[in-house]
């Protein structure tokens, strides 16, 4: 008896122990049009976490409402592993704190995996504003409320957003100016007719490097390799001004465990090869892959800190 107990065991515990593995391509769903930062960064992991799981990465766009099409789309998902989101801050954290009609719920329809990559944010000075760093910017803007300009790519775009949250957090007046896009505003930063505006630090880096713009800070917390000579906002007298644009997998929410594990360790493999963190350096990027934990405590800090630019603004997103 006790034998053929030891033999039904052994027999049933290989299946128990199989690790998940998909069994056919997975779908890397990203909400916004082929050939932006979004979709690039997710091309970037596609190839090589497909080699890790033994299936093919394909990434789908899905495009809409402002990435929630795409979205939604995964929180109505199977819940297999066969079907991930590209997430980021835009159709996750912004969306929860700003946005009052979606036909998802950021913070209860997804699962987190891992935080991918980021991009940090630049801060760019006018050169006609004669001014070499932000403790000056911000000494003038609190001496002479309302004089200074910071613009953005338009109403409620990311560039307006962390606009707003430099005013609240340095408690100063500047005048925000709405652009049609972000690339309209450059000639008039160039003339001083605005004097600030933020913008991804790949862009950033590119445009001061000639005489039409400054980059004054960054808004890592730390200095980053790709400027190391530009010091943090958090340096420059801005407190607890650590902002990026970044990208994540997350999976529909009754994803099981299992599947959520293997998928976090793919990308975390991925993550720790140098080509990849090369590649991606290249592009702007600096490759984090976190655990599922450390990409929920950040969604959570995010939607908080973005609430409460709301509330003390009045911006919505719908």
């Amino acid at each position: 008896m006790k034998r053929r107990a030891l033999l039904l065991a052994t027999l049933a515990t290989p299946a128990l122990a199989q690790p998940w593995t998909p069994s056919r391509p997975l779908r890397l769903v990203v909400p916004f049009a082929p050939g932006g930062s979004v979709d690039l960064a997710a091309r970037l992991l596609a190839e090589p976490l497909g080699q890790r799981l033994g299936q093919s990465v394909v990434v789908e766009n899905r495009t809409g409402a402002g990435g929630a099409i795409g979205a939604d789309s995964v929180a109505k998902a199977a819940p297999d592993g066969l079907t991930l989101l590209w997430g980021s801050s835009g159709v996750l954290s912004i969306a929860a704190a700003l946005r009052g009609r979606l036909p998802y719920d950021p913070a209860r329809d997804f699962a987190p995996v891992s935080l991918v990559m980021r991009a940090w944010h630049g801060l760019l000075a006018s050169p006609r504003l004669g001014m070499v760093d932000l403790p000056q910017v911000l000494a003038m803007a609190r001496a002479r409320p309302g004089v200074l300009n910071i613009a953005s790519g338009g109403t409620g775009s990311a560039t307006h957003l962390l606009a707003e949250r430099l005013k609240l957090i340095a408690g100063v007046d500047m005048v925000h100016v709405p652009y049609r896009g972000s690339g309209a505003v450059y000639p008039d930063l160039a003339a001083g007719l605005v004097q600030l505006m933020f913008e991804s630090l790949p862009v950033a880096l590119a445009q001061s490097r000639g005489d039409s713009a400054r980059l004054i800070a960054v808004s890592a917390p730390t200095r980053t390799a790709l400027a190391p000579e530009v010091p943090t906002l958090v340096e420059s007298g801005v407190p607890g001004f650590v902002t990026s644009a970044w990208f994540g997998v997350l999976v529909p929410v009754a994803t099981p465990d299992s599947i959520r594990a293997v998928l976090g360790d793919a990308i975390r493999e991925v993550s720790s090869v140098p080509d990849f963190r090369r590649r991606a350096l290249e592009a702007g990027l600096e490759v984090v892959g976190s655990s599922a934990a450390e990409f929920s405590e950040l969604l959570a800090t995010e939607t908080r800190e973005w609430a409460e630019v709301g509330a003390r603004t009045g911006i919505k997103l719908d």
